[in-house]
């Protein structure tokens, strides 16, 4: 299968697993999301070389966020990433590829967690490419803390796929047209 169409295919995956409640469909979002940015040749780029579109993603800007080393708060942004989701009066920004997977969306007892770590703990301990077991503290807060919180039924990390895979999908619609168009 050419790199255009795994691609197409890849994001149509994604529309339909955000609309699931079965929490393992939700936990493939992971690996598809590793696909598209985190592998070694990212989808997404294998793609964009040919049509080369500067790829933004909207945001809301988080506040009230705990302070950094704030080992007694938990603070997940959930589905306040996604500004279409967040609560309404919210400001929204338009940031990179390299700042979304940075973007802060959880702090964990005094961890701080970015988009790219919770694709990366669901795709690789979670099991939505590896059934790993937690190696380092970051990932074991997270294990914890998935075994006795839920939100919405779904442990913190898990659901917060689902704002990521929003946000993602959104920014790559210009992409996804290009690649579409015969």
């Amino acid at each position: 299968m050419d790199s255009k169409t795994l691609f197409l295919k890849t994001l149509a995956d994604i529309d339909t697993r955000i609309l699931q409640t079965d929490p393992y469909e939700i936990l493939l979002i992971a690996g598809l999301l590793r696909k598209l940015f985190l592998d070694d040749f990212p989808l997404v780029d294998q793609v964009n070389r040919e049509y080369k579109l500067k790829i933004q993603f909207e945001v809301t800007v988080q506040f009230n966020k705990p302070e950094d080393g704030d080992t007694k708060s938990l603070w997940s942004v959930q589905d306040g990433l996604d500004p279409d989701t967040a609560m309404s009066g919210k400001q929204r920004k338009l940031i990179s590829r390299d700042q979304f997977f940075q973007e802060t969306v959880a702090m964990v007892f005094g961890k701080v967690y970015s988009v790219r770590d919770v694709i990366q703990f669901e795709a690789n301990v979670a099991g939505a490419v590896h059934a790993g077991v937690a190696k380092t503290e970051k990932e074991k807060v997270l294990h914890e803390v998935g075994q006795f919180l839920g939100i919405g039924g779904y442990a913190p990390t898990l659901r917060q796929l689902l704002a990521i895979a929003r946000v993602t999908l959104k920014a790559l619609k210009p992409l996804r047209d290009a690649a579409s168009a015969v």
